[in-house]
């Protein structure tokens, strides 16, 4: 039972990220529907494509976050598969420990870029421009950690299977 609580803040973390995900993408979706209709009214609308690109971006990192929780990055596992367990452990470690340091980057830079925007306007949004940019510490937080969740499946010995393409529901 001492697993359970962290499962369950797992799941909660798992739900609202896949709820931002679609949240995001059905707000992009109607931004550019809306960008396009006002468009052909020849009344185009200032923030519909600043805001379709904020969009963009938000749901970008989001959608790393969700592929990096279901292993669904493309990954090319034709040699490893057929290396010892031992060296298959290692390659996992390292390709996590990678995984992990250009999230450090990631989160390292990102703070200087929200603090460098946040009192530059958004040319056509009533927003700091650092609004582009607050994502990002959050989804490098989310990939560290999953990271060392997966290394630490690794290392406790558990096989963590790599989904293949197009077979998990979405």
């Amino acid at each position: 039972m001492a697993g359970h609580p962290m499962k369950s803040l797992a799941a909660l973390a798992d739900r609202l990220v896949y709820w931002a995900a679609v949240v995001l993408l059905l707000t992009l979706l109607a931004v550019v529907v809306l960008g396009v209709f006002f468009r052909q009214i020849n009344q185009p609308l200032a923030w519909s494509d600043e805001l379709a690109q904020y969009l963009l971006v938000w749901t970008g990192f989001v959608g790393w976050i969700i592929a990096a929780r279901r292993r669904s990055h493309i990954r090319i596992m034709v040699f490893a598969q057929r290396l010892p367990r031992p060296v298959q452990a290692a390659l996992e470690i390292a390709t996590q420990a990678s995984v992990i340091v250009f999230a450090a980057v990631l989160l390292r830079y990102s703070w200087g870029l929200i603090e460098r925007t946040w009192d530059v306007e958004s040319i056509a949004l009533p927003v700091s421009s650092a609004a582009l940019y607050i994502v990002m510490p959050f989804a490098a937080l989310a990939l560290i950690l999953q990271a060392l969740a997966e290394i630490g499946d690794v290392l406790a010995g558990r096989k963590v299977e790599v989904a293949e393409p197009g077979a998990q529901a979405l």
